[in-house]
């Protein structure tokens, strides 16, 4: 997956070659390839850590292209850990580490450090995420930051127009949400500054944070998203943000954005329809 310099034309033919072979209009998923810990379910679009705080490493199924957003919704927290999901990108694909042997127990410090250094750019889920940090290649140029453009009800993107209101969160009172709470939605993604480099972006919460990391060589090899369901957070679900939704689906996100999951059950429905409600049907 690693390019060689003296390659560098057939590497980034290949790069773009795989990333157009993605589907925009399929379901996003998480790879089948995870820590010993995740428990995927409905459709693999769902990762659940059955026990523990560790070995629950996830990826996207598929690599991620310049300007999309990968986005998880948590719904589920464990109290008795310390730390919260972990987020990012690694030229480091599923089948290659599940090659090399176990699947790491943790994306930090395991991925970032031990795996091939300066390939994964990863980070903790806290209250803000606006740090930019250097990741500078022999042949760097800093380049005028990118950011979102948005007209307030949707976000304009080389796959569409995605609108705000998936990138936020469903439950009242969304104002008050952290980042590590149940209902939070967090997303990243990467913009291009020129032809080899790009950086990436945190969306938390419907908030672009600005640029987190800096110079990233994308061109030299595919980026899939990790997603480390580490620590308190216990349940992650993914967010489909480009497949045109069935009318059930938009029906139940516009429901959902009015009350609480709890309320649900107090709902004059029948239980197939609340069980809808809440993903469990």
């Amino acid at each position: 997956m690693h390019s060689n310099k003296n390659n560098s034309k057939t590497s980034q033919s290949e790069v773009r070659e795989e990333c157009s072979k993605t589907n925009r209009s399929s379901v996003t998923r998480f790879h089948p390839y995870h820590g010993e810990n995740i428990v995927l379910t409905e459709d693999n679009t769902v990762a659940y850590r059955r026990k523990s705080f560790q070995n629950a490493l996830t990826f996207s199924e598929k690599p991620l292209s310049p300007g999309e957003i990968f986005l998880v919704e948590i719904e589920a927290n464990e109290r008795g850990w310390s730390g919260h999901m972990r987020l990012g990108l690694t030229q480091l694909s599923p089948l290659s580490i599940s090659r090399n042997g176990s699947m790491p127990e943790y994306a930090l410090p395991d991925l970032v450090e031990s795996y091939n250094r300066g390939t994964s750019w990863i980070y903790g889920i806290s209250k803000a995420h606006n740090k930019a940090f250097e990741h500078r290649t022999n042949n760097s140029v800093t380049q005028k930051q990118k950011h979102f453009v948005s007209d307030g009800d949707s976000l304009r993107t080389r796959f569409g127009n995605v609108p705000m209101s998936l990138l936020k969160p469903t439950r009242p009172n969304k104002d008050d949400i952290l980042p590590t709470d149940v209902g939070s939605r967090i997303g990243v993604m990467y913009l291009p500054t020129g032809p080899l480099e790009a950086d990436m972006h945190y969306i938390i919460n419907g908030e672009d944070q600005g640029v987190c990391v800096k110079h990233i060589p994308y061109m030299s090899a595919p980026l899939y998203v990790v997603v480390d369901v580490y620590g308190t957070t216990k349940k992650v679900r993914i967010v489909q943000l480009y497949g045109v939704p069935t009318l059930q689906a938009a029906c139940r996100d516009a429901i959902l954005s009015h009350i609480t999951k709890k309320a649900v059950s107090s709902l004059p429905l029948p239980n197939l329809l609340k069980k809808y409600l809440l993903y469990q049907s």
